[in-house]
């Protein structure tokens, strides 16, 4: 304030010197005359010149004045502007608190009437109030049902902010049902790594930006797991979480294509990926009657590793579909994982089931066979397996109670 009253000085004297010399060097002083109705006012120019000067700092000392008394000096207007922010801010208490108890219809509209009436009157769709803003009233919308509440905080949303707004729109329309919508928009978020496209907010919030793509790809691919087998998901492809996603492949029904499907699902899912999650992508094969590519699968984990449920599900298949062109490969398999694993109880047993396969019409053989089982007989998988060969050999045991054991025995873990 202080500045701007010696401003005002320094300019009325400025221009009270060029009156004076004005009139001291003109030869005629001139005259200046008013006149309004009857009523009229001659005078000299720099007099003139000098009421009008007066009657300025008049206008603008009042000002200041007026303003000081209202609002207080410059700092202490500014304090003031930064408390009312404050007081916005801390209006949105009820809103952060029915939040952080998961009452999200209320702290909605709580956010809403806080945000509609504080000191800042900031507008349910006010473009002042910033992106985030709107992306966090279109959050709390969505976790409260409000899609189209949500929608409305999304066409409000920067340029810079445009890709969090896609993420939150796939979630909001993945919340909704509306699941082809979900997918699209995912597809469209991800083609931008193709194209090149990467926002300077999105390239802050890595990778927890492609974390979120990754959670929402795979909570997507438990509703509609066949048509998410996408090649856009291979930069987010360590972000999906596959044990959720194989669990939905199993329960839902086999497509008619799925032999296509398993060749996608197998070039999108990393190879090592396959191989931790061996047993659900064998079953998944073995369902989808893919059994060459469950055995190849099987047969490639062996070579690293020995998984013994594998090992049950692999040998069971092996005796139930394979045919003499791949008993010799069977044959292999076995003999490598008994030479890297000697007198290991499961690979004892997988040899056995394999040898009463191929001898099923000599007892001798078969006897020869079940005695390699003798050292492992307290191994409770070979005790199943032994209860199974003693119920299937009872000649005088009612086929429809032996068919009701055998399942009940298999069935057992």
């Amino acid at each position: 304030m202080t500045d701007g009253i010696i401003l005002i000085v320094f300019s009325a004297i400025l221009l009270l010197l060029l009156a004076i010399l004005t009139n001291a060097l003109s030869d005629d002083a001139g005259f200046v005359l008013m006149v309004w109705h009857q009523w009229q006012l001659q005078t000299s120019v720099g007099f003139a010149l000098l009421a009008v000067i007066l009657l300025t700092i008049t206008f603008i000392l009042l000002f200041f004045i007026i303003r000081a008394v209202l609002f207080g000096s410059a700092d202490f207007y500014q304090k003031r502007k930064a408390l009312s922010r404050r007081k916005t801010l801390m209006s949105l208490d009820a809103a952060i608190r029915q939040r952080m108890v998961a009452n999200f219809p209320a702290a909605f509209a709580a956010m809403e009437d806080s945000l509609t009436n504080n000191s800042l009157n900031l507008k349910p769709f006010n473009k002042k109030k910033g992106s985030a803003l709107h992306l966090l009233q279109a959050d709390v919308a969505c976790q409260a049902g409000l899609y189209a509440a949500a929608n409305e905080h999304l066409l409000h949303i920067d340029s810079d902010d445009h890709e969090l707004a896609m993420l939150l729109r796939a979630k909001i329309c993945l919340a909704s049902g509306d699941y082809l919508q979900a997918q699209n928009t995912l597809e469209v978020l991800l083609s931008y790594h193709e194209r090149g496209v990467v926002e300077p907010v999105r390239e802050a919030l890595q990778p927890d930006f492609d974390r979120q793509v990754g959670v929402l790809w795979s909570d997507l691919a438990s509703k509609q797991p066949w048509h998410m087998l996408s090649y856009l998901i291979f930069p987010a492809s360590k972000n999906i979480d596959w044990a959720l996603w194989l669990d939905a492949l199993s329960v839902h029904e086999i497509p008619e294509d799925a032999a296509d499907r398993l060749t996608r699902l197998l070039q999108i899912m990393p190879p090592e990926t396959q191989d931790h999650f061996a047993n659900q992508m064998f079953a998944l094969m073995v369902k989808a009657g893919q059994y060459a590519r469950a055995m190849e699968l099987a047969e490639r984990v062996f070579a690293t590793r020995l998984d013994a449920s594998l090992l049950v599900s692999w040998i069971s298949i092996c005796i139930e579909h394979a045919v003499e062109s791949v008993a010799q490969s069977v044959d292999n398999v076995l003999v490598q994982l008994e030479q890297r694993y000697p007198a290991q109880p499961d690979v004892v047993l997988a040899r056995v089931r394999w040898m009463r396969h191929q001898v099923a019409s000599e007892p001798e053989q078969i006897d020869a066979a079940m005695a390699l089982l003798s050292p492992y007989q307290n191994h409770p998988l070979i005790e199943k397996y032994s209860l199974i060969w003693q119920i299937e050999k009872q000649p005088n045991l009612d086929e429809q109670l032996r068919a009701t054991l055998l399942n009940k025995i298999s069935l057992q873990n």
